[in-house]
């Protein structure tokens, strides 16, 4: 608690500091934890002048806010404002956070209360003072928000995407992920504070299912498109066509620990292109991967490559999400997502693929 209590006031000093630069400004803090009412209390009360206006702002403080958070907020902030004894400057409820989300900024715009974080976003919806300063949350703290969307945690987002019209459990996810349940909770308990999800239940019994399908594309197409590629290790494999060598690695590696994903998979999930000149995929990695490459008589190339091996850590991050044709092709959102990092048509595939494939 100490430690945020430090967060908090430099919080404050930076909110003071960004008002200070804007035309006519001035900014102070009259006082922190204070009591307003019977039961209310609020971090922080700041007298500011902004184009000449003087106001007050009531603080509500928070370490890293979405939307889940905010909503809590608003009640209590609309509530302390009621409240607050004034001299007759306007009272403006306030929310300051080391970063906000996009989800969260928009609940804040549409309930008229000011926010502010460290990245230098500043909104002040007053009365003739109107200041919108409106920048990315700050690199320090963006990994809150992209966290999700990494590693053993992306594998729970897509397993909930891809059941998106059932109630799952924490036991079951951490089961077909591959997780421990400490980890598919806490995916969980993050998709929640998105308002990702609805819940039912509490407790071991608690259920949640994904409400915002459309949402969790969007989000995850914009970190997708802020990140390197995904490494891929290139071969030219002998064979005529990608057909022959889609089926070739079904039978090589005895229909299991693979999947195709990229261009080829999205043209057996929804046909675009008239033809697909290379296949990309993932391959158990280890052992069994190079045993793979060298059945198929694999050469690494550096052009005119046919076959693309993505880089793989554990095995679960290979999965399948349907058979088409005898060949095992990656979930429809994992090829959505590696299409998006593809070079030619393929954001063009993307979009086609998410429009048959992944609708809400």
């Amino acid at each position: 608690m100490l430690k945020f209590e430090i967060e908090e006031g430099e919080l404050l000093e930076s909110l003071v500091t960004a008002i200070s630069k804007l035309p006519e400004g001035q900014a102070i803090v009259r006082a922190r934890e204070v009591p307003i009412g019977r039961n209310g209390r609020a971090d922080a009360l700041v007298d500011i002048v902004v184009g000449g206006r003087p106001m007050q702002l009531l603080v509500e403080a928070k370490r890293d806010a979405f939307p889940r958070d905010v909503r809590e907020s608003v009640w209590q902030l609309r509530t302390n404002a009621a409240h607050l004894p004034t001299d007759g400057r306007p009272v403006l409820p306030f929310f300051v956070a080391r970063a906000i989300s996009p989800g969260a900024r928009n609940i804040l715009r549409e309930e008229g209360i000011g926010f502010y974080d460290l990245g230098g976003t500043l909104y002040i919806p007053a009365p003739n003072a109107f200041v919108f300063i409106d920048r990315p949350p700050p690199r320090t703290t963006r990994k809150v928000f992209e966290s999700v969307f990494q590693g053993q945690k992306a594998r729970v987002v897509m397993a909930v995407f891809e059941r998106r019209h059932a109630w799952l459990s924490v036991k079951e996810l951490a089961e077909t992920t591959e997780v421990s349940p400490a980890t598919a909770s806490s995916t969980l308990t993050e998709m929640e504070r998105r308002e990702w999800v609805e819940v039912e239940g509490s407790g071991p019994s608690k259920l949640r299912r994904l409400r915002a399908a459309e949402e969790v594309l969007d989000a995850w197409q914009k970190y997708i498109l802020e990140q390197k590629p995904a490494k891929i290790d290139r071969y030219y494999v002998p064979l005529t066509d990608i057909r022959t060598l889609s089926e070739r690695l079904d039978q090589v590696c005895g229909g299991a620990d693979y999947a195709v994903t990229g261009e080829a998979a999205a043209q057996a999930y929804a046909p675009y292109l008239s033809s697909i000149s290379q296949l990309k995929c993932r391959i158990l990695p280890g052992p069994f991967q190079k045993q793979i490459l060298d059945l198929l008589d694999a050469r690494p190339v550096s052009e005119g490559w046919n076959l693309g091996v993505m880089e793989t850590r554990s095995r679960g991050d290979v999965t399948v999400g349907e058979r088409i044709d005898g060949v095992a092709l990656a979930p429809v959102l994992q090829v959505y997502l590696d299409l998006l990092e593809g070079s030619g048509r393929s954001k063009e595939m993307a979009a086609h693929l998410r429009a048959e494939r992944l609708k809400p």
